[in-house]
C-alpha cells in the first residue's frame, strides 16, 4: 500500500538554522523539499563530492571482482576512513592517467611500426652532418615524383594498394611541405617509447597491489562515501531553508504515521509547525508499505525505475503473479529452468547473509521454479518433447490451448485491473465505467477465440457483453462535456481489442524459442551422424544454439513480459509509473552486509 503523506511547513528561529536542520535529521521522518532552493558552491562541491565517491567505491569493486580478490575476514584498520578514501581515490586516478598514456605510447608506435626502431637522436646527428633522413607516407604518385630526382635515395619499407612508407635520404635539405613527411616529435623514439611504456606498465602495476590493500577496506571507504553523503544532503536542506527575517521555513512531507514523531521534536526545540494535506498540484514522494509477497517484485521495480505515483494504487502483487507466468511462457523450457535453479542455489550460498541480495534471489527462484513447472507441463526439455499435459503437447490442440490461454490470462489480468481502479475509486460512476470495460474486454475475449484460437459462429453472449458494457461506458465513463474525450473514445474501444490480442506474443514468443532450440538440436545431430570425428563440432552447434537461445528469451522476457504489465495492464488500472521514492532527510547507518532483515 501507498502511505498517506503529510504537508508539512516547518519554522524555526533563523539563529538556530544549522541546530535545528541538525535536531530534524536525528528525527529523520520528513523529506525537505529542496527543488525550488537554489544551491550554493558550498552544496554544488559536497555533491560532487559524493558522486566522486561512489565513482571510487565502484571502481574498487569493479577492481575486486575483475581480480577476483575476496576481502580478509579480519581486517583492522589504521587510518580514517576518509584518509581510504583519499588514498584510493589518488591510486586510479594516478592508473587512469597510466593507461591513458600507455594507449597513446601504443597508439604511437603502431604509426611508427613500419619503420622499425630507428633512433631520432642518429636522424637529427645525421642531419648536423648534411645527410637528412626523412620518414614518409604518401601514394605512389609521390614516389613516381621522386624517382625523377637524381640526388634523392628512396626505400620502401611498406606498401599497400593505395599507400606506401618509405625512407629518404638526401644530402640536400628538402622541404618538409613539398613531400609527405610524417612529422616527428621529439619523444617519437621507437625505444624510447618502449622505455616509457615499460616504466608506465611497472607503475601500474605497483598500484594494483597497493590497490588490493584497499579491497579490505571496502566498508571503510562506504563509510566514508555515507559521510559525504550526508554532507551532500545537509547543504541542500540548509540551502532549502527561506529566510524570513528572523525565521527560516522549512517545506516537506512527512508520512502520516510519522507527524506524532516530528511534533515531539518540534516541542522539544521550540518548532512551529503548519500540518496539511498535499495540494492536488503537490509532487508528492511516495513510500510504499509492502508485505513479504508484493516485496518480492520490487528488485524488478528498482531496475526498471518505476514507483507508482502518489494518488494512484500499488499493484506489485498483481505484477508479481503474472510477470512470473510471463516469464515462464517466454522461456518456456524446463531444462532452462533447471539451469536457473541451478544459478540460483549458486548464488545463495555466493551471496549467503547479504541483506541486499535476498529479494532479488528470492525473485529469481519464484521465477526458475515457475519456468520449470511450465516447461515440464508443456513437456519442453532443452528443446526435446518429454512428457507434459497432453493439451499443451498435442500437436493437434497444443497451438490452440496455449493462445486460448494467452487470452484468458489477458481478460483476466485487465479484467483485475478495472476491479482495483472501481475499488480504488470508490464511487458509484466509477464502478459503473470499469464494470462497462470489463464488459467490453470480454466481449474482445470471445471475439479473439472465435477469430484466432477456434474459428466458428459468435456467440450471442459477445453482442450482450459488448451492449452492456457500452451503455455503462457511454453512461459513467464518458465526460460528454469534452469533446476530445467522445473523440477518443472509438480509438479506446479498438485499443481494448489490440490491448487483448498483444497477449498473444506469449504464444508466439515461447513458440519461437522451442523452434530455435529444436532446429540447433536437429543440426548438431545431423553434423554428428555425418561422422564420428565431427561428434565435438555438432555437440558445440547445439551448445552455442541453446547459449543463443537463453539469451534472446531473456531479451524477450525484458521487452514482452514487461510491457505487458507496465503498458496494457497498468493502462487498465490508471497507473503512469510517475512516482518518486520517498526520501527522508535522516542520519545514515553505517553499511553492513551481514544486517538480518526481520
Amino acid at each position: 500500500m501507498i502511505v498517506p503523506m503529510k504537508k508539512i511547513l516547518l519554522l524555526a528561529v533563523s539563529a538556530e538554522r544549522e541546530n535545528a536542520l541538525k535536531a530534524l535529521r536525528d528525527v529523520g521522518v520528513m523529506q525537505i523539499d529542496v527543488q525550488n532552493a537554489k544551491p550554493t558552491a558550498r552544496a554544488l562541491e559536497a555533491a560532487e563530492a559524493f558522486r566522486d565517491a561512489c565513482r571510487v567505491e565502484s571502481e574498487l569493486a569493479r577492481f575486486a571482482e575483475e581480480k577476483e580478490i575476496g576481502a580478509p575476514a579480519n581486517f583492522t584498520p589504521d587510518r580514517s576512513d576518509a584518509e581510504y578514501l583519499a588514498g584510493c581515490r589518488a591510486l586510479f586516478e594516478r592508473r587512469s592517467a597510466l593507461q591513458t598514456e600507455c594507449e597513446k605510447i601504443n597508439l604511437r608506435m603502431q604509426q611508427l611500426a613500419p619503420w622499425g626502431d630507428f633512433r631520432l637522436a642518429a636522424i637529427n646527428e645525421l642531419a648536423e652532418r648534411g645527410i637528412f633522413v626523412k620518414l614518409c607516407r604518401g601514394t605512389y604518385k609521390d614516389l613516381e615524383k621522386l624517382d625523377k630526382c637524381d640526388d634523392l635515395a628512396v626505400a620502401i619499407v611498406n606498401q599497400d594498394r593505395r599507400n606506401v612508407d618509405f625512407i629518404l635520404v638526401s644530402e640536400r635539405e628538402i622541404d618538409d611541405r613539398e613531400l609527405p613527411v610524417v612529422k616527428l616529435a621529439d619523444t617519437d623514439d621507437p625505444v624510447l617509447l618502449r622505455m616509457r611504456l615499460e616504466t608506465a606498465e611497472k607503475e601500474i602495476s605497483s598500484i594494483e597491489e597497493k590497490l588490493v590493500s584497499y579491497v579490505a577496506a571496502q566498508k571503510e571507504i562506504a563509510a566514508a562515501r555515507d559521510a559525504l553523503l550526508a554532507d551532500a544532503e545537509f547543504s541542500a536542506a540548509f540551502d532549502a531553508a527561506q529566510d524570513c527575517d528572523a525565521v527560516i521555513a522549512l517545506a516537506g512531507f512527512v508520512p502520516a504515521e510519522s507527524v506524532d514523531a516530528l511534533r515531539a521534536a518540534a516541542k522539544t526545540h521550540g518548532w512551529g509547525l503548519v500540518i496539511d494535506d498535499p495540494a492536488p498540484e503537490d509532487n508528492v514522494p511516495v513510500l510504499l508499505r509492502e508485505n513479504k509477497f508484493s516485496k518480492t517484485i520490487k528488485p524488478l521495480f528498482d531496475f526498471l525505475g518505476i514507483m507508482p505515483g502518489y494518488r494512484e494504487m500499488d499493484i506489485s502483487g498483481g505484477v508479481l503473479i503474472f510477470f512470473t507466468i510471463f516469464y515462464a511462457m517466454i522461456i518456456g523450457d524446463a531444462g532452462y529452468g533447471a539451469l536457473f535453479v541451478l544459478a540460483s542455489a549458486a548464488a545463495t550460498w555466493k551471496f549467503r547473509g547479504k541483506k541486499q541480495a535476498k529479494m532479488p534471489l528470492k525473485l529469481a527462484w519464484i521465477l526458475s521454479i515457475a519456468t520449470v513447472v511450465w516447461g515440464a507441463l508443456s513437456g519442453n526439455w532443452f528443446g526435446v518433447s518429454l512428457g507434459g499435459l497432453k493439451c499443451l503437447t498435442d500437436p493437434a490442440v497444443k497451438d490452440a490451448s496455449v493462445q486460448c490461454f494467452c487470452f484468458a490470462l489477458a481478460v483476466i489480468q485487465l479484467s483485475l485491473g478495472h476491479i482495483w481502479k472501481a475499488i480504488f475509486d470508490r464511487n458509484w460512476k466509477s464502478i459503473g465505467a470499469n464494470l462497462g470495460w470489463m464488459l467490453i474486454i470480454w466481449g474482445n475475449f470471445f471475439l479473439a477465440i472465435r477469430i484466432i484460437v477456434w474459428p466458428g459462429d459468435y456467440p450471442a453472449v459477445m453482442n450482450y457483453c459488448y451492449l452492456a458494457g457500452l451503455v455503462l461506458v457511454l453512461i459513467c465513463g464518458l465526460n460528454w462535456k469534452n469533446p476530445a474525450d467522445i473523440f477518443q473514445f472509438p480509438f479506446s474501444m479498438i485499443g481494448s481489442f489490440s490491448d487483448l490480442l498483444s497477449y498473444i506474443r506469449l504464444f508466439a514468443v515461447g513458440m519461437a524459442g522451442t523452434y530455435i532450440a529444436g532446429n540447433f538440436n536437429g543440426m548438431g545431430l545431423s553434423v554428428m551422424n555425418s561422422s564420428a570425428w565431427f561428434i565435438p563440432g555438432g555437440l558445440l552447434v547445439i551448445l552455442f544454439g541453446h547459449v543463443l537461445n537463453l539469451a534472446l528469451c531473456l531479451m524477450s522476457v525484458l521487452v514482452h513480459a514487461v510491457r505487458l504489465n507496465t503498458l496494457e495492464f497498468s493502462n487498465h488500472t490508471g497507473l503512469t509509473w510517475s512516482g518518486n521514492a520517498f526520501h527522508p532527510f535522516a542520519n545514515h547507518k553505517p553499511s553492513n552486509d551481514k544486517e538480518v532483515e526481520k
